[in-house]
């Protein structure tokens, strides 16, 4: 989650220097500061920097002459950044004024933590998704042992309906779920191929469903 924002600009004597920041309690250590503003070099570019305590994305506006960071937290990918920090870039661009400049600052900041719940809540259904499929394969695998065990049901019913709920199956695969003779289930087998029910690939050795 991004933890804040500032505006770095070029000191003849202090080198980079932080002209606004938010929230004002956001703590930028100077070396960080002087590293980001020696790696712009004056030029525009977006530049990623992750070290051992700080995850920020930079971008250098040559029209104000100042660098624009974002402060991330340390899994944030900067890339998902990019877009947010093209956008504020875009915003001071139309700016002079000390105090607009200021609350676009603000602003950004909270576009930019609705950006990453949006994404949170995006990963989260998906993540539950996933976890609901996962345990309705499970049922369904369940449920599906439990029909081609049935007693009552034909050979026959037990190939058709394996090769139903899967795109194809070996005759050891056959073996494993059907209780029968291999003898019998090859002959069975033989039958669905020459009724052109079954096809069956030879050099991968599989049966599946003529559909």
């Amino acid at each position: 989650m991004p933890t804040g924002i500032f505006l770095i600009r070029w000191d003849e004597v202090e080198g980079g220097k932080i002209y606004l920041k938010y929230p004002e309690n956001l703590e930028i250590p100077n070396p960080v500061v002087q590293q980001i503003t020696i790696s712009h070099n004056f030029t525009e570019s977006y530049i990623i920097t992750e070290e051992k305590n700080w995850n920020s994305v930079s971008y250098y506006n040559e029209n104000k002459e100042m660098i624009i960071v974002l402060v991330l937290s340390r899994y944030d990918d900067g890339n998902d950044y990019l877009e947010i920090l093209e956008k504020f870039n875009k915003e001071i661009d139309k700016e002079t004024e000390h105090e607009k400049i200021k609350e676009h600052l603000e602003t950004m900041f909270h576009i930019s933590l609705d950006a990453f719940r949006t994404t949170d809540e995006v990963i989260t259904k998906l993540s539950n998704e996933v976890a609901y499929l996962k345990t309705k394969e499970y049922d369904y695998e369940v449920k599906f042992d439990f029909i081609t065990k049935l007693n009552h049901l034909s050979v026959k019913s037990k190939i058709l309906f394996l090769l139903t709920i899967n795109d194809y199956l070996t005759l050891k695969d056959f073996e494993k779920s059907i209780k029968t003779s291999k003898k019998w289930l090859f002959n069975v087998l033989e039958t669905l191929i020459k009724n052109e029910v079954v096809g069956y690939n030879s050099k991968k050795n599989i049966y599946y469903l003529n559909v």
